[in-house]
Formats: C-alpha cells, sequence, structure tokens
C-alpha cells in the first residue's frame, strides 16, 4: 500500500469512527426529552445510550490505536480503517434501534 492510500485508509477510519461516536451525543439529547415525557421505564439499551453515549468516544481511539500498534506494519492502514468503518456501520443502527425500542414498546403495551 502507498502512503498516500495508507493515510487515505485513516482518514476514511477516523472519519467514520467520528460519525459513530458523534451519533448518539448529537441524536440521544432529543429523544431524552421525549422520553422523559413518557414517564414509563427504559429498557436498559435505551438507557446506556442515552447516559453513556461519551463512551462511544473511545472508536476514534481505537482507530488511532490500531494505526500505531497493529502487530503487522503492513496492514495498519487497513486495520484502523475497517475498524472505524466497522464503528460506523454498528453504532449507527444501534443507536436508531436504542432510540425507537420505547416506542415499539410502548405501542406492545396498549
Amino acid at each position: 500500500m502507498s502512503t498516500t492510500s495508507q493515510k487515505l485508509a485513516l482518514l476514511l477510519g477516523l472519519l467514520s469512527a467520528v460519525g459513530a461516536a458523534a451519533m448518539p451525543m448529537l441524536y440521544t439529547p432529543q429523544f431524552r426529552l421525549v422520553f422523559e415525557s413518557f414517564g414509563a421505564e427504559l429498557p436498559m439499551v435505551t438507557n446506556l445510550f442515552v447516559h453513556y453515549n461519551q463512551v462511544f468516544w473511545l472508536l476514534p481511539a481505537l482507530v488511532i490505536a490500531a494505526w500505531f500498534f497493529w502487530p503487522t506494519a503492513q496492514r495498519r492502514a487497513l486495520a484502523a480503517c475497517l475498524i472505524g468503518v466497522a464503528s460506523m456501520v454498528l453504532v449507527v443502527p444501534a443507536t436508531v434501534a436504542a432510540m425507537y425500542l420505547p416506542v415499539f414498546a410502548s405501542g406492545n403495551a396498549s
């Protein structure tokens, strides 16, 4: 892999991880107000996303750690990119599901 493509892979991984970390921080406060108006107990997953969404900022740190500490130097850029993209692919749908879980649960309760 050339130096330019390695830097692009790192940039893609970092941008994906930052996006994955920012999404819960940006969207959960809006849902928190709605959840408080429900007055019902929230599912555990929703509580985790609402109250502990700062933990997702470890994802960009994980990408950087992979860049510096991956055992095979030739695969570091690929590993950093894949970790970042995988975090985006996993965290975004999980955030959406966690935020709408109480809505679906309240619909089933009636």
